[in-house]
């Protein structure tokens, strides 16, 4: 593999992690390679790091992937090979260099035009859905929890640093100004003060859901920092809060952790949101205020039970707002035992998961 064609890895790494990549940035990047020694890793990062990271809010991001993508061992290594096998100066396979439709193309007819493969030889993992048979489809998901953590993460800053710029005081600022003959030498800014939302989870963890739900739990956490409190509970035909369970260890431990430790299966033991919810109410209401943003995870399929809506109805007048996250197609929704549509009347929104690049879309919205 050429130095270049490893770069273009590296830039489809740094996209699939939310960092903004332009064909100019790849460009400049590759033409400021050709002018250091690959050698030096110090040369090498700085080079990458000032043609491609136009944001601070990135460098986090750019530096684990920087350091899982390029590898700098002990000079010690005798051999030129040894010594720095990833970006080995290979100067016969640099011809040319162009960039096209937003990819890189080198000098290498056996590479011309050739994307960089995405992890494992496959799709995108991101358009995974949510629909697993085995553990190890289960695993492959897990496996980009923190590709996908980061990039939330990194959407968050970059939403609280666009809400945090300041207005002009225009009535403070021309009043002022009437002291130096109408010119406005100082501006003075209405400053915001912008409070951390609460957030309350109810999760459906049955079979069906399950690991749809503990993965978006989990995300939730993850993003713990922008949030002023976290509740979260989860539900079969019985009701249990589970914070404790999910800021105890690995969030990703809480699918298997819920079962055994949870009081989550009733009298049925089939899925009943209408009793869930209105357990929820009789125990927990105390929860909600004003300041509360709900979020519920779930498919709304509920075995034809009643599903006793007004509970929403409830927790409506007395939180800020309620989302749900579907992790049906929309297609599906209102067919069977769905009561999705029922629900909806009372939700701030409802979003379609059934993928994980929707699943990431939705929870960016928060």
């Amino acid at each position: 593999m050429t130095v270049l064609h490893k770069l273009q890895g590296f830039f489809e790494e740094l996209r699939l992690n939310g960092v903004p990549i332009t064909p100019s940035n790849a460009m400049d990047c590759c033409q400021a390679v050709l002018q250091i020694d690959w050698t030096r890793e110090d040369y090498f990062y700085s080079a990458l790091y000032s043609t491609l990271l136009k944001d601070f809010a990135y460098q986090e991001i750019f530096d684990q992937v920087f350091q899982d993508y390029f590898t700098f061992p002990s000079s010690q290594d005798p051999t030129p090979e040894k010594r720095h096998p990833i970006i080995y100066r290979q100067l016969d396979a640099i011809e040319q260099v162009s960039i096209s439709g937003g990819q890189m193309a080198m000098g290498s007819s056996q590479s011309q035009g050739r994307a960089a493969d995405s992890p494992g030889g496959s799709k995108n993992p991101l358009d995974q859905d949510f629909r697993l048979d085995s553990m190890a489809e289960i695993h492959k998901l897990e496996a980009v929890f923190p590709v996908i953590a980061r990039r939330l993460a990194a959407k968050m800053v970059r939403k609280r640093n666009r809400n945090n710029l300041a207005m002009i005081d225009f009535r403070r600022t021309i009043r002022n100004s009437m002291s130096s003959g109408g010119v406005p030498i100082d501006l003075f800014t209405i400053k915001k003060t912008r409070e951390k939302p609460v957030i309350l989870a109810i999760c459906d963890v049955s079979g069906s859901v399950m690991t749809f739900s503990c993965f978006s739990l989990a995300l939730i956490a993850s993003l713990e920092r922008f949030f002023r409190k976290i509740d979260s509970f989860a539900f079969i035909d019985e009701i249990d809060e589970v914070s404790k369970l999910l800021l105890s260890g690995n969030p990703l431990d809480l699918r298997k952790h819920v079962l055994r430790h949870a009081r989550v299966v009733g009298a049925s033991g089939y899925t009943d949101y209408g009793v869930s919810f209105k357990a929820f109410h009789q125990r927990y209401r105390s929860y909600l205020s004003h300041k509360t943003t709900v979020l519920v995870f779930g498919d709304a399929r509920n075995n034809w039970f009643n599903d006793e809506s007004w509970v929403l109805q409830e927790m409506k007048k007395n939180v800020r707002k309620i989302y749900w996250f579907n992790p049906e197609p929309r297609r599906n929704w209102g067919l069977g035992d769905s009561r999705i549509f029922e629900y909806q009347k009372y939700c701030t929104q409802v979003f379609e998961c059934s993928t994980l690049m929707q699943l990431e879309k939705a929870i960016s919205q928060l």
